[in-house]
């Protein structure tokens, strides 16, 4: 099966997975645009651009977070797909291995000459991550989690430590820009960091004669 073919019925799948998903963060538009980031990055390093791009659609086909910590769904669901329409077991496993290692949580540690293709789609995803779309999903994820916005550091013990969403920008986002891996993908990241930590300033300006 042909390369458009393959990746066509794939993205039609995924989508058809993700489409109503219960969170906006991590829906099928999500997907989309981690797609669409690892073709345009794909053109910029030397890779198999069938495992990129099958990698990058089913990513987050089953994100642990959603499934009660269980990251065996997410294999199996791309791996019945793959051998369901013939797929060469090289190229399975290759993508399989992408899914496995992708999120930021498995702080998987790896040559990005010898896995292109898991770069590429970690780079894709991780952009997705942070600038102005960043901040969106991070307040989405959020709320659905039912974290609080901020949480002051006067109102913290009280709270019992609460994880608030701004919290995760300094334990994660602000980390990303740092930790990508092909140079496409770090001249994209500056400027979306850059305005992350302009919305930082302005909220904790807007908010320093309140709590602080």
């Amino acid at each position: 099966m042909g390369h458009l073919k393959i990746i066509d019925k794939a993205a039609k799948y995924v989508k058809h997975k993700l489409f109503d998903f219960e969170e906006g963060g991590h829906d099928w538009l999500h997907t989309f645009r981690v797609w669409q980031t690892t073709r345009s990055l794909a053109m910029h390093t030397k890779c198999n651009k069938t495992v990129a791009e099958l990698g990058a659609l089913f990513h987050d086909i089953a994100d642990a977070k959603f499934t009660n910590g269980d990251e065996t769904i997410a294999i199996k669901l791309t791996e019945d797909w793959l051998q369901q329409e013939n797929i060469e077991k090289n190229i399975i496993s290759a993508v399989v291995h992408i899914v496995k290692h992708v999120s930021w949580r498995k702080q998987y540690k790896y040559d990005a000459i010898d896995y292109p293709e898991l770069a590429i789609v970690q780079d894709a995803d991780r952009l997705d991550a942070i600038g102005a779309i960043g901040i969106a999903r991070a307040f989405s994820y959020g709320g659905f989690a039912k974290r609080p916005i901020i949480v002051p550091s006067a109102e913290a013990n009280r709270l019992n430590d609460m994880e608030d969403t701004i919290s995760h920008f300094y334990e994660k986002l602000l980390h990303i820009k740092d930790s990508l891996h092909t140079e496409h993908a770090r001249s994209l990241a500056y400027e979306r960091h850059e305005f992350m930590l302009q919305f930082l300033n302005q909220i904790h300006k807007e908010i320093s004669y309140v709590y602080f």
